[in-house]
């Protein structure tokens, strides 16, 4: 297997792991956000999000990785086989990246410091940069999924929403 591939299904394995353990019962104001959520539903992202993993821990980190579909035309299984266009149409099919949030009444404020993009991941303020900060609002609903809609005012992502689902659960559609 090669290095590049390896390293791919090493991040995956880690985030899927980390989401399928049982749930902890958390107490305090936010406490049902923490943990792990696959994507329901979509609209209005950037490219569509059929298939996604979002994380967000008690102690303000997070994570987000979502893909158009899982009808996606895999890598030769020879590295060397690989082209250039492949590896960019592999690259592009996916959003991901992961840093800290807040959260303040019912927005979320996130901050990637890793990003699929480099130059979205560049302008993390700590680094050196002017910011990457977005805001989402979130609200849990009584059916158990979690609803995420982009603030209108953000460039990328404006009215865009996504509902979300713990792993394992039924799909509420």
């Amino acid at each position: 297997m090669s290095s590049k591939r390896f390293v791919l299904l090493a991040v995956f394995t880690l985030l899927l792991g980390g989401c399928t353990e049982g749930i902890e019962i958390v107490e305090g104001p936010h406490a049902g956000l923490y943990g792990g959520w696959i994507v329901s539903e979509s609209e209005g992202l950037g490219i569509a999000a059929e298939h996604g993993l979002f994380i967000f821990s008690e102690s303000g980190h997070y994570s987000q990785m979502w893909v158009p579909s899982w009808d996606r035309t895999p890598l030769p299984e020879d590295e060397g086989d690989v082209t250039e266009a492949q590896m960019a149409e592999a690259y592009m099919g996916f959003v991901a990246n992961s840093g800290r949030y807040e959260v303040e009444g019912n927005s979320i404020t996130y901050e990637a410091y890793m990003a699929r993009d480099p130059q979205y991941m560049s302008r993390f303020e700590p680094m050196g940069g002017e910011g990457n900060a977005r805001t989402m609002t979130y609200q849990l609903n009584e059916d158990g999924t979690l609803t995420l809609e982009w603030v209108a005012d953000d460039w990328f992502t404006a009215e865009s929403r996504v509902v979300l689902r713990r792993p394992g659960a039924a799909s509420q559609e």
